[in-house]
């Protein structure tokens, strides 16, 4: 045991880990390459854009496909198929350089790969039992430490490691990984109820049977039962907002940048800065949700956002790296928070579904600041409304976290009131 934890929990976590770095290279062409791949494809930014939105979306339709696929036949099966569907989207990206295959390649082959997404959270609920924060923020940090250290390498080398290269050694980690979970991860199926958690926020349900025993249908009806406790209604809002955050940040920063004519230097150096303070404030967060009331921690990173976005819409010369260095703070503490959040609130067995079904909000907000930040910038040619609705959706996303935290407390004290 390590930390109270098995030690093969860790080595699980260092896998996803490992590959989830090697990952990040996805992130890093979708960020920098955007110039020099729609010259060399034959397509306009807005295209781009489209791809994009599609994958976001059918990654959105894919994750409480892929969640309930993970409850039924297991977390191994789930990431294989979402690795193989990832390394095929690199693929067509490659054969074929033209829109067709780019949209076919990165929009629908890309977006099918999200049949995965929610594999590290029941991964982490399977073999987790004191330390699921910090579990899922190690996981989610190799994305962020990727972008830090690949994006200056590929920067500095760009002159022979371009974006078609880049994808090849894509499809390659794609291959690797999927040679790791066959002979390196294996199941951990529980039948005992897990330990409480430092705190909880919200109604406590009573347990669903196991999820084994319950077809789909039953498990959608259990989850629309949840739909209406309170605490359910704001993760997804949160969630929500995360992804539009989130999209305006991976799509549009950029752009955004470019309109406040920061230097291409400034742009470089703010990614990678965005990397390191991922890491940081995830290290941060995860410690704060798991030893601070849940809705509370949260409460604050949305805050902290608002904050963030705030200083964007100054457009300050040191805007970009005040953003970075403020938002990236509050990265990955957002999605995992939400979701242990909601899970331990509604103490349901169908993890991977109700995950799915979580992350599905998520990614529709990424699709809608996607669509919202092209109009935007075609009606106004800057991107400052998109970034006030921004600020407003983190400012009531704080505010709805605040007031679950209320509610606990004052149930906890009528609990021990009518117990005394």
């Amino acid at each position: 045991m390590w930390f109270k934890e098995p030690k093969y929990a860790w080595f699980i976590i260092s896998i996803l880990w490992i590959f989830g770095f090697l990952g990040s290279i996805g992130r890093v062409i979708v960020q920098y390459f955007q110039e020099p791949m729609t010259e060399d494809i034959g397509m306009s930014r807005g295209f781009l854009g489209l791809a994009w939105s599609t994958s976001i979306l059918i990654g959105a339709a894919c994750a409480p496909i892929g969640g309930w696929f993970t409850d039924r036949y297991g977390y191994r099966v789930t990431m294989i198929g979402g690795t193989i569907l990832g390394a095929l989207s690199a693929g067509a990206i490659v054969l074929f350089t033209n829109p067709v295959g780019y949209f076919i390649g990165f929009g629908i082959l890309g977006g099918l790969a999200g049949i995965s997404s929610t594999s590290s959270y029941v991964i982490v609920s399977e073999w987790f039992r004191h330390h699921r924060a910090k579990a899922l923020m190690i996981v989610g940090s190799a994305s962020s430490i990727g972008l830090a250290v690949i994006t200056p390498f590929f920067v500095m080398n760009d002159s022979w490691l371009g974006w078609s290269v880049a994808y090849r050694i894509s499809m390659a980690v794609g291959v690797l990984f999927i040679i790791a979970i066959v002979f390196l991860v294996k199941e951990n199926k529980r039948t005992e109820e897990p330990s409480q958690e430092t705190e909880t926020s919200g109604n406590e349900e009573q347990a669903d049977p196991p999820a084994e025993k319950l077809t789909v249908g039953d498990k959608l009806k259990t989850l629309l039962v949840y739909s209406r406790s309170p605490v359910l209604i704001v993760v997804i809002f949160a969630l929500f907002t995360c992804g539009f955050s989130m999209g305006t940040v991976e799509m549009h920063l950029m752009a955004i940048q470019q309109t406040a004519h920061v230097s291409h230097s400034m742009f470089m150096w703010s990614l990678s800065i965005l990397g390191v303070l991922e890491l940081v404030g995830g290290f941060v967060f995860s410690a704060l949700l798991d030893r601070l009331p849940r809705a509370m921690a949260l409460s604050s990173l949305y805050f902290i956002r608002a904050i963030a976005f705030t200083i964007l819409f100054t457009q300050l010369y040191w805007s970009p790296v005040l953003f970075t260095l403020i938002f990236g703070a509050t990265y990955l503490g957002a999605i995992p928070g939400g979701i242990l959040l909601a899970s331990e609130s509604l103490k349901t067995k169908s993890i991977g579904l109700q995950a799915g079904i979580l992350l599905f909000f998520h990614q529709l907000g990424g699709v809608v600041a996607a669509t919202a930040g092209g109009i935007n910038f075609d009606l106004f040619h800057n991107y400052q409304l998109l970034i006030v609705v921004n600020i407003v959706l983190s400012l009531a996303s704080c505010a709805g976290y605040y007031v679950v935290r209320e509610r606990k407390q004052a149930d906890n004290k009528l609990s021990t009131s009518v117990s005394g």
